[in-house]
């Protein structure tokens, strides 16, 4: 007996399992960075480093805010994720950064 693939799901079921997965990262503290009818980008973590109040701060500190300075740069990241659904309702995740 031959088994075929299941048809493909109607654009609406495909859009209605990409919300759920988006909404339970969204819950588990990621936002969206941009979203299209199959696939969305969600970023966590902050990124925007003041540099320029930070070289000051260096500066009038005589270079021991550089230390501080070099600490926020390394810690403070951001990770992306894509969220993607396919013809059939399976959602895959990959990491980005």
């Amino acid at each position: 007996m031959t088994t075929y693939p299941p048809p493909p799901a109607t654009p609406e079921a495909r859009e209605a399992a990409l919300s759920t997965a988006v909404m339970r990262h969204v819950a588990a503290g990621w936002r969206v960075e941009s979203r299209g009818p199959d696939q969305a980008v969600l970023v966590r973590g902050k990124a925007d480093i003041n540099h320029t109040f930070h070289l000051l701060m260096t500066l009038v500190t005589c270079g021991l805010w550089g230390i501080v300075w070099l600490i926020v740069s390394a810690t403070t990241k951001e990770h992306r994720m894509s969220v993607i659904v396919d013809p059939h309702c399976i959602i895959q995740t990959n990491r980005l950064t």
